[in-house]
């Protein structure tokens, strides 16, 4: 069949439906298409009340295994508060996080400097991530919330953002991230 073909079979099979029944019809597809569109955004809701949930279980877990604090002696409680934060040797484990959530929200890390910061007292050590990223606003929150969200011993140190024109979509911002490690496990 060719298109002048079928588009006269679908003017004769309108006019069979008559306005109150092409009114149905387009309702119908509104209906479904709105259905759709209502199921994903209640998807993606969905996933995210089971991340949080997983996260507070892990944080009650947490919590419920740490002894009471005021039962602590100060010795006891800097090894409670040092042992909460990972090794130095799961640096790696931190970075693959951030890139997962760069790549959720559609983020390209080209570059970015890595320095490894320790004074020779501090049993904490810093490992700074400087990136550059370009996207929309929205994104650039979203990878910053769930960097945060993700990685519970990383800081956000500064975050500076740049857009060339004002109607501009995307933005350049450069984020100063600070993984907090225990350098004597």
């Amino acid at each position: 069949m060719n298109t002048v073909a079928l588009q006269r079979q679908f003017q004769y099979r309108l006019a069979q439906l008559g306005a109150v029944g092409t009114l149905g019809l387009v309702m119908v597809l509104v209906a479904v298409i709105g259905w759709f569109t209502v199921i994903r955004a209640g998807e993606k809701e969905l996933a995210n009340s089971h991340k949080k949930l997983a996260s507070l279980q892990q944080q009650v877990q947490t919590k419920s295994s740490l002894p009471v604090s005021s039962a602590l002696n100060h010795e006891e409680q800097l090894r409670v508060f040092y042992n909460s934060f990972p090794s130095a040797d799961k640096v790696p484990d931190a970075l693959k996080r951030i890139y997962r959530a760069a790549e959720k929200q559609e983020l390209m890390l080209e570059t970015g400097e890595y320095n490894w910061l320790q004074t020779g007292s501090d049993r904490l050590a810093r490992y700074r991530i400087s990136l550059p990223v370009k996207g929309s606003f929205k994104e650039v929150l979203g990878f910053m919330d769930s960097v945060l969200y993700d990685n519970p011993t990383l800081a956000l140190e500064n975050a500076a953002f740049k857009r060339d024109k004002v109607d501009d979509a995307a933005i350049e911002a450069k984020l100063v991230f600070v993984v907090f490690v225990d350098a004597q496990p």
